[in-house]
């Protein structure tokens, strides 16, 4: 898992299909002693609804326990099985009030969503919620292109810190430790000032920086519960997402804080790219769609 400190310069090369699984991969602008599993991983530094200097350490040869996932399917490209569904027509559901449940730990599960801006994005926002007892890794959001694997990622390394990625980079928001509720979570990022925002439960932390100047490309494979580490697939089963997630958003835009705060408090929102109202959706493998526990959110 990468991390470092100092301005952005470059991205990571993206990693062929079927190399080594691991942690989101990156450069980032925050220091490396906040994952120590993967020290390989750390080569540069850089950092609703709604810059690198060498530094290289060891080769970390992977565990059988943190193979992945895209290995154990057989013959057939994991890409290929993600691109044919993702081309597939995906039924649209209104999920007012229910939620994913993925119910295995570690899981083979994922949500695809459809979402195709129409042109590379220079701003967006996405939100979600999120009820979990992990404290190993776990992905939240994915959106990978073909020449950036971590374009949008939300990702969560431990209790305690979001990471988050735009063109493989990321910066890392500290929040207290969840005790058995459900969070939910706003990243907002725009490419001419290259200010990231996060927005905890209503409440917005301190802004960083993080790839001023870049764009987000529009031709992606978006899902939920699993982190990709190649286009469509290249799973880690132990960075994957097991818990209950709910009102999934992104748009092409920055939010106000207004909308930031209606998107934690489920009012009316925007139109998006993706909305939990009308979304369109494939789930594969072992999650399944049930109604929202009204005791849960507090409602």
């Amino acid at each position: 898992m990468p991390c470092g400190g100092g301005d952005p310069i470059t991205g990571p090369t993206p990693r062929a299909l079927g190399s080594a699984p691991g942690r989101p991969r990156a450069t980032a602008l925050q220091p490396c002693d906040s994952v120590k599993s993967h020290p390989h991983r750390c080569q540069r530094m850089g950092l609703g609804d709604g810059d690198p200097l060498p530094h290289t350490h060891p080769p970390h040869k992977p565990s059988v326990r943190t193979q992945s996932y895209a290995s154990t399917m057989g013959t057939a490209p994991m890409w290929l099985i993600v691109l044919s569904a993702v081309t597939a027509v995906m039924g649209q559901e209104d999920l007012y009030r229910k939620v994913f449940v993925f119910r295995e730990d570690p899981s083979h599960a994922y949500v695809l969503l459809q979402a195709r801006p129409e042109h590379p994005m220079l701003n967006f926002t996405v939100c979600l919620r999120s009820y979990t007892d992990l404290t190993r890794p776990h992905s939240l959001f994915s959106y990978a292109t073909k020449a950036q694997d971590n374009e949008i990622l939300l990702f969560k390394p431990k209790p305690g810190e979001y990471r988050f990625y735009v063109g493989g980079k990321y910066v890392t928001f500290r929040v207290p430790e969840n005790r058995g509720e459900w969070e939910h979570v706003c990243a907002s990022w725009e490419s001419g000032s290259g200010i990231a925002e996060f927005w905890l439960n209503g409440r917005p932390w301190p802004r960083k920086g993080l790839q001023k100047g870049y764009e987000v490309g529009n031709e992606a494979v978006v899902m939920l519960g699993q982190e990709q580490d190649a286009y469509g697939g290249g799973f880690d089963v132990y960075n994957s997402f097991t818990g209950e997630m709910a009102d999934v958003y992104l748009w092409d835009a920055g939010l106000s804080p207004d909308k930031m705060r209606s998107a934690y408090l489920a009012l009316r929102l925007p139109p998006a790219l993706l909305a939990w109202g009308r979304l369109r959706y494939e789930a594969k493998g072992d999650v399944v769609v049930k109604p929202r526990l009204r005791e849960a959110l507090g409602a």
